[in-house]
């Protein structure tokens, strides 16, 4: 009888090994794989994308793209490129980051533009841009394969690429004949009895570039024109007088002393720059200062408000 039960016992052992091996060879040896196919042209049909930028984003030339699912399935957003004659390919700012796109919901690709292609661009800035962009059906580790998406009308409904590409051309019109940029410390001295930045803009001309004049540096957020004379919203005539020497030395007092004017600041420290390259207007250019220039503007901004240590 034992013997018996033993056998019965091997043969149980047996066939629980065969189909155990059985299972596992037809799953992959581990987690059922995904039964979804790629995303299918009905799906596609139902995304629309759009383009947006926070000001935060200005600087990186960073846009996203929000890819709205007008569909009844629920896909994982994995990629995404714009395309557009205004600027060369973009290229993806958050690699790696994947989103879930739910039915009805709207999330967001990163990407940074291209060069800007600058010149005629009369009968292209009339196309709509399109975009490519990449999803598979499904969430979390149950995903069909990725699936390139075209789009080929993307809405840009405040006008962020024409933006963007104006900035983009003004300023390599402006670089093309003069470097523009700031110091990287911001003194401070008395004047008047009033606490008074001195931000420095050198100004170093192109051999054989088209002549740039300055004619006005607009104030920001943070930053205000120190002299009660001098002209509304910003700096011009006699305070860019340094120009034709390369240096513009701009008096600033704080455009304001709420806390919160600097912890969030996105623009503040950027200078407006309007100029006219060989006699043509151009549109303001934005030239950023140096991490250590930013740095003594906030503590000056803090000593002058006389905010608490």
């Amino acid at each position: 009888m034992i013997a018996a039960h033993r056998g019965r016992v091997a043969i149980l052992v047996l066939l629980t090994s065969v189909v155990g091996a059985a299972a596992v060879a037809c799953t992959g040896g581990g987690a059922p794989s995904s039964a979804k196919g790629p995303v299918p042209d009905d799906v596609a049909s139902h995304l629309s994308v759009e383009v947006a930028q926070g000001r935060e984003q200005y600087a990186e030339r960073e846009i996203r793209l929000e890819v709205t699912n007008d569909s009844d399935e629920t896909m994982t957003l994995l990629s995404g490129a714009l395309r557009t004659e205004q600027f060369g390919p973009s290229h993806p700012t958050k690699e790696g980051r994947t989103l879930v796109l739910r039915p009805g919901a709207t999330r967001a690709v990163y990407v940074g533009l291209g060069e800007a292609r600058c010149g005629d661009l009369a009968a292209e800035e009339d196309a709509a841009p399109s975009a490519t962009i990449t999803l598979a059906l499904g969430e979390g580790d149950d995903l069909g394969p990725a699936t390139d998406i075209p789009v080929d009308e993307v809405s840009d409904p405040v006008g962020h690429l024409a933006r963007n590409h104006t900035v983009d051309c003004s300023a390599a019109a402006v670089a093309a004949g003069a470097g523009l940029a700031v110091d990287a410390d911001v003194p401070v001295e008395t004047r008047d009895g009033e606490l008074t930045a001195l931000v420095t803009l050198r100004i170093e001309r192109v051999d054989g570039g088209p002549e740039v004049t300055l004619d006005r540096i607009a104030e920001t957020t943070l930053m205000s024109n120190a002299d009660p004379g001098g002209h509304a919203s910003g700096w011009a005539g006699r305070d860019l007088a340094g120009q034709e020497s390369g240096e513009v030395v701009l008096a600033v007092v704080p455009a304001r002393c709420d806390v919160h004017a600097v912890a969030e600041d996105k623009r503040g420290t950027f200078l407006p720059v309007s100029a006219r390259v060989g006699g043509v207007r151009q549109e303001p250019v934005y030239v950023p200062m140096p991490d250590t220039a930013r740095s003594d503007l906030y503590s000056f901004v803090a000593d002058y408000c006389d905010w608490p240590e």
